[in-house]
């Protein structure tokens, strides 16, 4: 089989093909960037309280977890003392 190219070579055309485009898109443009500068920096901003929350939450899983666990070790160390105080051997 012979080669065979995909498609006829034809060079990009840039812009508008009969000139300029029309007066509407350099604002609309505009406008785009404009927004996209203001909304950009909002997002994060929003983004701020939510990451807030997120470790108020993890530190209060964590306290939790620490305030269970500490309550463990007096339980057992109460019962320790317990066991040992001659008082309570009767």
């Amino acid at each position: 089989m012979p080669y065979q190219a995909m498609a006829p070579f034809r060079p990009i055309q840039v812009g508008h093909p009969r000139g300029a485009p029309s007066a509407l898109v350099a604002p609309i443009l505009a406008l785009a960037a404009l927004g996209a500068v203001l909304v950009i920096p909002l997002v994060l901003l929003a983004a701020i309280p939510l990451l807030f929350a997120v470790a108020l939450a993890i530190g209060g899983v964590i306290a939790c977890g620490l305030g269970l666990w500490a309550l463990v070790e007096g339980l057992a160390a109460f019962e320790r003392w317990l066991e040992t105080d001659p008082r309570f051997h009767q």
